[in-house]
């Protein structure tokens, strides 16, 4: 696999998806599983839906071919470790080039996000999913974001909820501290305009937490494909350059021109 470390700046964020679907050759399945370390091999195992098991392998794989692409190392050789929260985190001994990156998926669609050293965060979610959603907002939002969805109805409603819960998931990721930093203590402003950026506009957690400033965060929200949402949350004081590209895991990797739905801090 060829590198191409300098592909990467220091204010790039690329973003990687691809679609389980796409990756159930057997040929394929044999190496992406023969890339994961022996942690990674157990929880495959454990997935009781076979569906579940494969987002996760190809996730996976798609983490380690496209770290790859910033590395002399192979996909096989990456070694992970996790912080006090279980944020996994590239084990330094074996990392050539300071990179960072956060995973996430969906029914349908996986995703990366890596940076050359900040603090990043994924989340991607499939629109359609079934289940209580104002049910879910009560318990996870703000009472200012429950007012903004209170003004919403139908497709925009759905559209607005998956927007924040995206961006929350985005930034508790980026800052790697799990369910200890709930939602509802995270909170968004959105208008209904495009144009108006991202504002994290309050942050209602323990003063010991290492928050940084609230200027100090850039976000981003796109539609990577029809029926999914996806936000990126980066720790930068720098305009950042969001690039979204396609990749089969071990094969083609192709920059894609998404456009942004709403951003923050971007060029």
């Amino acid at each position: 696999m060829d590198s191409q470390i300098n592909a990467l700046k220091a204010d790039d964020v690329h973003v990687w998806i691809a679609v389980p679907e796409q990756c159930h050759q057997p040929d394929r399945i044999a190496t992406y599983l023969a890339w994961l370390d022996a942690h990674e091999r157990s929880r495959y195992d454990r997935f009781r839906f076979p569906a579940h098991r494969h987002e996760y392998l190809v996730a996976h794989a798609l983490l380690r071919s496209c770290l790859s692409r910033y590395s002399s190392l192979q996909p096989w050789e990456w070694r992970f470790v996790k912080n006090t929260y279980g944020r996994p985190e590239i084990d330094p001994p074996r990392d050539t080039l300071p990179l960072r990156f956060n995973l996430s998926h969906t029914a349908g669609l996986v995703a990366c996000a890596i940076t050359r050293k900040a603090d990043v965060g994924v989340d991607v979610e499939c629109t359609s999913r079934k289940g209580d959603l104002a049910a879910v907002a009560e318990s996870s939002f703000a009472p200012a974001e429950l007012a903004g969805l209170a003004q919403l109805t139908g497709a925009a409603w759905g559209d607005r909820f998956f927007e924040l819960w995206t961006l929350k998931e985005a930034y508790i990721k980026a800052r790697g501290m799990g369910l200890s930093l709930p939602m509802q203590h995270v909170v968004f402003q959105l208008d209904h305009d495009l144009e108006t950026p991202i504002r994290l506009a309050s942050l209602l957690e323990p003063a010991q937490a290492d928050s940084g400033q609230i200027s100090d965060w850039r976000f981003v929200l796109l539609s990577p494909m029809a029926a999914y949402r996806l936000a990126v949350a980066v720790r930068s004081s720098l305009p950042l350059r969001v690039q979204v590209g396609r990749a089969i895991p071990g094969e083609a990797l192709q920059m894609l021109q998404l456009p942004l739905l709403k951003s923050q801090g971007v060029v």
